[in-house]
């Protein structure tokens, strides 16, 4: 089985148990992934964060003109997968 480290960008082929994070956004955007167990012991749940600069200015009328304020960090979920385990039961005919 092919693990991710030994993928080569070359490959096309993906994994059904992966998911390449940065695929789901613009490159750098994705600053952190959780994957766990958050709304019940029976699913399974990948959250991705991205973090998005705010700036904030102020509008002078005097001299017509924007000032900058401040710079903040805003975190918003980007993604959420939410996955049920399958109990695999076979029946013979």
């Amino acid at each position: 089985m092919e693990s991710a480290a030994e993928q080569t960008s070359g490959n096309s082929t993906q994994r059904k148990d992966m998911l390449i994070l940065e695929s789901l956004a613009l490159p750098g955007e994705i600053t952190s992934a959780t994957v766990g167990r958050f709304l019940n012991r029976k699913q399974n749940t990948l959250i991705l964060a991205k973090c998005t600069v705010l700036s904030l200015f102020s509008y002078d009328d005097e001299i017509g003109k924007f000032n900058l304020v401040d710079h903040k960090n805003v975190f918003r979920q980007v993604f959420s997968i939410h996955t049920v385990p399958q109990s695999h039961r076979y029946v013979n005919i």
